[in-house]
């Protein structure tokens, strides 16, 4: 559902960087490979469709003399407004809402040991929080291959969904997972950002739902800041001793965003509780200084006037969030 249509803003410092803009203006996932590049030899089969799914497998040779073991490789599917030629930048009062599927499969524990290798493969929604500064505070939803999956980093406060190492395994390898991820800005579910993930095992009917606000000790993250990115994540480490080589490989599809900024209360959906919060915002108009919050103020002009009221009318009379 296409809610707000946001100009979009253009900075230049020592060059251009990605425009922030609504998050429903994505129209190309951009594949980034070898962000990490420990493996350099690694063979790539990578694709996308749209918005709507990405693809990569990587197939990564026992170690040579000249290839030592490392860490890992780590690979990119960011969301673009541009048709993927840059990275669409965030804005922290747009209120989300990103759904997925994925299915994460390795052969990195068959050595014949009968044991998981100690270094997994991972994915899943990656977020950059840009704390200013050229510090980027990286984090998501972690999906590690050996069942544990959690949420934290980019300044989000940890919520554990399964781990492993207490035999609460969310998953296998090549089961199916869908993901919701709900994010709240400042003032919708308190003063702190917020956010929901609802994680469900489709082949095994495991389910979970966390909640959580980011760090309020972080006045410089509220949430997540302007000019944050996101994206799906690839990480792949591979086991020496697998013969033929480590393959890894993690499929995301079903990928669906959308906006309900009118959504004031964080119920989603926009119904009478939300026309109260509007219609007292709508009669101060201004906005207040920030960092007070001004959720319905939904053209981001720095008041709430006839303009956002047409907004609201819009999503009201379609009452759920998608």
């Amino acid at each position: 559902m296409k809610l707000v249509r946001l100009a979009a803003l253009v900075a230049a410092a020592g060059g251009a960087l990605p425009a922030i803009a609504d998050i429903t203006d994505t129209n190309a996932l951009k594949l980034e490979l070898r962000n990490f590049n420990d493996y350099s030899s690694s063979a790539i089969t990578s694709s996308t469709t749209g918005t709507s799914a990405a693809s990569l497998s990587e197939l990564m040779n026992p170690p040579l003399t000249n290839d030592p073991q490392k860490f890992a490789n780590r690979h990119f599917a960011m969301l673009s407004a541009d048709g993927g030629t840059t990275r669409l930048s965030v804005l922290n009062r747009q209120h989300f809402h990103i759904a997925y599927r994925m299915v994460l499969n390795s052969n990195v524990d068959l050595d014949g040991s009968g044991t998981l290798w100690s270094q997994q493969p991972e994915g899943g929604l990656f977020f950059g929080n840009d704390r200013g500064g050229g510090f980027i505070d990286e984090g998501g939803i972690f999906v590690v291959g050996n069942g544990t999956v959690f949420v934290g980093g980019a300044n989000q406060k940890f919520s554990l969904i399964g781990d492993h190492n207490n035999g609460t395994d969310a998953f296998s390898k090549g089961d199916v997972l869908h993901m919701d991820y709900w994010y709240y800005p400042p003032g919708i579910k308190g003063a702190e950002a917020a956010y929901l993930v609802e994680f469900d095992n489709i082949t095994t009917g495991f389910h979970r739902q966390v909640s959580n606000t980011f760090d309020e000790g972080a006045a410089d993250a509220n949430g997540l800041n302007n000019g944050s990115w996101i994206g799906f994540r690839w990480q792949h480490t591979r086991n020496p001793l697998v013969v033929g080589g480590t393959i890894n490989s993690i499929n995301y599809d079903q990928i669906t965003i959308g906006s309900c900024i009118a959504d004031l209360n964080g119920d989603n959906q926009v119904d009478d509780s939300d026309f109260s919060s509007f219609a007292t915002a709508y009669n101060i108009l201004l906005c207040p200084d920030a960092p007070a919050p001004c959720n319905a103020d939904l053209n981001f002009d720095n008041m709430v006037d006839d303009a956002d009221f047409v907004i609201f009318v819009d999503q009201y009379n379609t009452l759920l969030c998608e």
